[in-house]
């Protein structure tokens, strides 16, 4: 397990070392230039040539880039090109734990009631509970959530007045953002959920223990949820993942102050320090969060050696 665990933290080094050099190449060969946008009705060649000496956008893009990851791996980041008064690092350990609270919420919804509408359609299948479950499982991975945020938004908070349109900070302020970030992953979940507890339930395991006389909820809890699990857990990792880029659309909408928010910004400001620090930061969650679910294989199922 220490040499798994060794062995996959080293590739996250070269892992990240390419996403910052295709990052840093498509933020200065991309359309746009971040000086003109500074300088706005002030710009002029003479005005510009200072500023790209002083945010040492002149130098070679080899030596931008070294020294980028040398700051980099001292979790030096820079300072922001828009704001020069705030580093990037502050700015990241602002607003990330918003981004990550959201994203935990949303998962934590989708978890609980994916796994749950998955083996109650597993225990009954073919019925209108089922069929049921099936066209919300159809609809939440059809529908996008922009269009789900519009229409909650239109329901509950100008129509019915019941939930804030958009903030942070107070418990009402995170049922619509979370609701509308825990939709597909609960109908990713529940899928996958009555998939594989309707295989497990077919084993023949399952039927001798249920010759042996023992009740059903003994059966799903020893037998069946436990071995049903791998999948599941794969599909709440990859819906962890998709709570961390939905919230790119969930915090624009709700007006919500994460990480998310900010590199949208930082892209339409051609912000290059802050969209590589954000593009860095989520893969390295993601990076994360892949390895805990490896290592919980593990856990749930003896027969899995790393």
């Amino acid at each position: 397990m220490i040499r798994y665990l060794a062995y996959r933290v080293a590739l996250t080094v070269p892992l990240l070392l390419g996403t910052a050099l295709v990052i840093f190449l498509a933020g200065h060969y991309a359309p746009g230039d971040p000086v003109q946008v500074l300088l706005g009705d002030h710009y002029s060649p003479g005005a510009a040539a200072r500023m790209r000496h002083e945010l040492g956008l002149d130098r070679p893009l080899l030596v931008q880039f070294t020294t980028y990851v040398a700051r980099a791996a001292t979790f030096d980041f820079g300072v922001s090109y828009v704001n020069p008064a705030r580093r990037v690092s502050d700015i990241v350990r602002q607003t990330l734990p918003t981004s990550m609270r959201l994203a935990a919420l949303a998962v934590a919804v989708a978890s609980a009631a994916g796994v749950l509408l998955g083996v109650w359609a597993a225990l009954v299948p073919g019925s209108t509970l089922d069929r049921l479950i099936q066209v919300g499982v159809l609809a939440g991975l059809s529908v996008p959530s922009f269009v789900v945020a519009a229409i909650l938004v239109l329901l509950f908070a100008l129509r019915w007045r019941v939930l804030p349109v958009a903030g942070w900070g107070i418990p009402g302020d995170s049922v619509l953002p979370v609701t509308v970030l825990a939709a597909a992953p609960t109908a990713y979940i529940t899928r996958i959920s009555r998939a594989s507890v309707r295989q497990v339930l077919a084993e023949d395991y399952v039927r001798t223990a249920r010759s042996k006389g023992l009740h059903g909820r003994a059966i799903l809890a020893r037998h069946v949820l436990r071995n049903a699990a791998l999948p599941i857990v794969t599909t709440v990792g990859m819906a962890f993942g998709y709570a961390i880029t939905g919230a790119f659309v969930v915090e624009v909408v709700f007006n919500i102050p994460g990480m998310a928010r900010v590199a949208v910004d930082a892209i339409l400001q051609r912000d290059y320090t802050v969209i590589q620090t954000a593009v860095l930061v989520y893969t390295a969650l993601f990076t994360v969060i892949n390895l805990a679910v490896d290592l919980s294989y593990a856990a749930l199922n003896p027969r899995v050696r790393y």
